[in-house]
């Protein structure tokens, strides 16, 4: 069995700056402590904007596995350190192995708020499809 949290503490993307988190089956939220009101936020915001994919998201983790993370990095430079100081965007995606990781550059706006769950709406659907693709072949496989 995989240890998805050894393995992210061991990834470029984890930060010492991360001493909080919310877990919610595969979605993980990490931040700095102080940070607590805004992961919150974007927590309910979260299950608010994606009612049914939420659920989904729930239940591809029964099957699969999958985490979904995401890292509220509190400063430029602390989101520097994982992706590079040259990045456009303040919102990242990467793949970690059969994970995802949401990499988010703080100072935190309300606008990233719905750029976070349009991310997570593509990933969740992303991991839907993959599911739905291997269900025949795993049925197959108990005939």
């Amino acid at each position: 069995m995989r240890q998805p949290a050894t393995f992210l503490m061991q990834s470029k993307y984890y930060s010492p700056a991360f001493n909080a988190a919310i877990f919610d089956g595969p979605i993980r939220i990490y931040f700095a402590q102080y940070q607590e009101t805004t992961a919150l936020k974007i927590y309910f915001e979260l299950q608010e904007q994606l009612k049914e994919l939420y659920f989904d998201a729930r239940e591809n983790y029964k099957k699969n596995g999958a985490h979904i993370f995401i890292m509220m990095y509190p400063t430029p430079e602390t989101f520097a350190l994982s992706f590079g100081d040259k990045v456009p965007s303040n919102i990242m995606v990467e793949r970690l192995e059969d994970d995802y990781l949401v990499g988010v550059r703080g100072p935190i706006q309300e606008a990233e708020i719905n750029q976070i769950a349009e991310s997570l709406e593509m990933i969740i659907r992303e991991l839907k499809s993959q599911v739905e693709t291997v269900q025949p072949e795993v049925a197959l496989a108990e005939l």
